[in-house]
């Protein structure tokens, strides 16, 4: 089915349908995994902070690779740095679902330098029962006075690339946020003490709570070329399968355009 001019609808038969609709889609991918019944299967939760320092802790490691990657796994925990933004640095605000997220991004032009780097730093958790629920409930805690969080042991909330302040409820110790992520926000700051161990930068950080990467049920496909386990001749690609990023949403496609060839 498609919708034309005036709202009109018309059905536009296919042999083969590849079904991807990005991120701004997903939505469209669940109404359509509910309305059809499909059989799902629950992913991991992806939840963390927006880390931020100042750039010359991760310049030796920058001048190698711009988008740097770091990991730490533990039995049913694994950490990522996410995202990373250097040079002209700054913190983006999302909101999501009604709750204030973060992320991050560089701005193009040496006006907007400002010497920091941000990056997420990731948890994926499994074996939580119902991962969406519970990513929803925890972010929806992480606020206060329509403000998502921000801890420092010595900086303050930075500045957009407008000039005025990241929003943000800077907070003066992190109980608050230990009790609310059930335990799992040790593994962060054990994180961040890896990190230290390593760049050296001290008190000289800070982080935005929360950043989150909302994960829906994932239908269940064949492996074979991505196509629905009821529905063979239709195959969803990208973020209709939870694919992290355009490089795999890109091989998504390949990968299934090269079945469909053979």
């Amino acid at each position: 089915m498609v919708i034309g001019k005036q709202g009109k609808t018309a059905m536009l038969p296919y042999d083969e349908l590849i079904f991807a609709v990005g991120k701004s889609g997903i939505d469209f991918a669940q109404s359509l995994s509910n309305n059809y019944k499909l059989p799902t299967e629950p992913k991991s939760v992806q939840i963390g902070v927006r880390y931020e320092a100042p750039q010359k802790y991760f310049q030796k490691l920058i001048d190698v690779s711009y988008d740097f990657k770091l990991y730490q796994k533990f039995d049913n925990v694994s950490l990522r740095s996410f995202c990373t933004n250097n040079n002209a640095a700054y913190v983006a605000v999302e909101e999501t679902y009604g709750d204030i997220t973060y992320n991050g991004h560089a701005k193009k032009g040496e006006e907007y330098r400002n010497n920091m780097t941000n990056f997420g730093i990731l948890m994926e958790i499994k074996g939580i029962e119902n991962p969406f629920e519970w990513s929803r409930d925890v972010v929806n805690k992480l606020q206060f006075g329509g403000k998502g969080l921000y801890y420092s042991p010595s900086r303050i909330v930075s500045k957009t690339s407008e000039g005025t302040d990241v929003t943000a409820f800077q907070i003066d110790n992190l109980d608050g946020v230990r009790n609310i992520m059930n335990g799992y926000f040790e593994y962060i700051e054990n994180f961040i003490d890896q990190m230290n161990k390593v760049f050296n930068f001290g008190d000289d950080w800070g982080i935005y709570v929360p950043e989150v990467k909302y994960l829906s049920p994932e239908p269940l496909v064949d492996y074979n070329d991505l196509s629905l386990t009821e529905y063979p001749n239709v195959h969803f690609v990208g973020d209709a399968l939870s694919a992290r990023g355009i490089t795999v949403s890109g091989a998504h496609g390949i990968y299934v355009a090269e079945s469909l060839l053979k």
